[in-house]
């Protein structure tokens, strides 16, 4: 059965008890911060935090760009985890931007990290933040963005922590990531700017690359369904594999059958400027579909059990291909099954790929 919320229900009753164990705290913490109104204030410094995944950065994109848009004289601070920081940095999202890797993301939970990262975030209150957005909806986020000390401050509080915030908001659960954080600017009159369109231009000359490298193993691929689809695509178009860590045992199969496709390696931003002559990428649910969506290559994205409409690539050239039968296989994840995945068909992909690159 597929989930239509971005927490389970198991997460935010138990986020909810702590925050409630917080709550006397932080409400009397609170009562010694002066209150702003934001309608008379200056707003020299705006910070956003999307410290979680590379992906995420790239979905918040076009949102940085529409803070910039409503307050063009502001200095934007971005703070990103530490994989995303050369990649946001050539892509120019932000003023300033600010890597950290932190302890609830990389499940460190050794108290020494958790010490770092609260005096890494109390320092930002010599920054003078006048305005603070965090979209994630996690209690822990709300706790960092808190320390900041930022005059207005914006989050949502599906998992508890609304006194971490000036301004908490309500979330929407059924909203795509993007236009989550697109209802939270638009409090303070943000509007998501759209591309103009423009005609597509068709790189005939690109391959069509794979990309199966994921975060969580149960949202991959399988190896076997890789090989297929690849000797399906050999015979009639250029081909390109990515080389990271997941595509090791794949790589090594393509050697021993004798398919000579093309190989690419190197960092993000040299990827960014690879990708940008190929034909397509096809992908799980992952930062390569966002990435290609962002500089507008077509997408071919497989998802297993969780819900596209949450994280689909932001993109009219983009094709998600789904399971044909609700998620029934027993998982150890609320949301993600790796059987779902592999009942995704080669075959299908294949055809898929073809109406894409039509």
């Amino acid at each position: 059965m597929l989930v239509k919320q971005v927490y389970n229900k198991k997460t935010i009753f138990w986020s909810r008890i702590l925050s409630y164990m917080f709550y006397p705290y932080f409400k009397i913490s609170n009562c010694f911060r002066p209150t702003y109104d934001i309608k008379n204030m200056d707003i020299n410094t705006i910070l956003v935090t999307e410290y979680h995944r590379i992906g995420d950065v790239l979905i918040i994109a076009p949102i940085l760009k529409s803070i910039k848009a409503r307050l063009p004289d502001s200095h934007l601070i971005l703070i990103c985890n530490k994989n995303a920081e050369k990649l946001a940095k050539h892509l120019n999202i932000a003023d300033e931007i600010i890597s950290i890797n932190v302890p609830w993301t990389d499940w460190d939970w050794s108290i020494v990290k958790w010490l770092e990262i609260r005096s890494f975030a109390k320092s930002f209150s010599n920054r003078k933040i006048d305005l603070a957005f965090d979209f994630k909806g996690d209690f822990r986020n709300g706790w960092f963005l808190w320390l900041t000390y930022p005059k207005v401050s914006y989050g949502y509080d599906t998992t508890g922590g609304d006194y971490f915030f000036t301004n908490p908001i309500k979330m929407n659960q059924n909203l795509h990531q993007l236009y989550r954080a697109e209802a939270m600017v638009s409090e303070i009159g943000c509007k998501l700017i759209k591309e103009k369109k423009s005609r597509r231009i068709f790189r005939e000359n690109g391959s069509i690359v794979i990309h199966v490298g994921v975060t969580d193993t149960r949202r991959s691929w399988p190896t076997k369904n890789w090989i297929q689809l690849i000797k399906m695509l050999y015979t009639k178009f250029e081909v390109a594999v990515v080389i990271t860590c997941e595509s090791k045992e794949l790589i090594e199969k393509l050697k021993i059958i004798n398919l000579n496709v093309e190989y690419f390696q190197g960092d993000l931003v040299e990827f960014k400027n690879w990708l940008n002559m190929q034909r397509c990428i096809v992908c799980p649910d992952s930062m390569a579909g966002h990435l290609a969506a962002f500089i507008g290559i077509p997408v071919v994205s497989l998802f297993g059990s969780q819900i596209p409409e949450l994280t689909y690539p932001v993109t009219e050239d983009k094709i998600i291909i789904t399971p044909n039968l609700p998620c029934d296989h027993k998982s150890n994840h609320w949301r993600l099954c790796s059987e779902c995945m592999d009942s995704i068909e080669p075959k299908t992909v294949y055809k898929k790929i073809c109406e894409c690159i039509k």
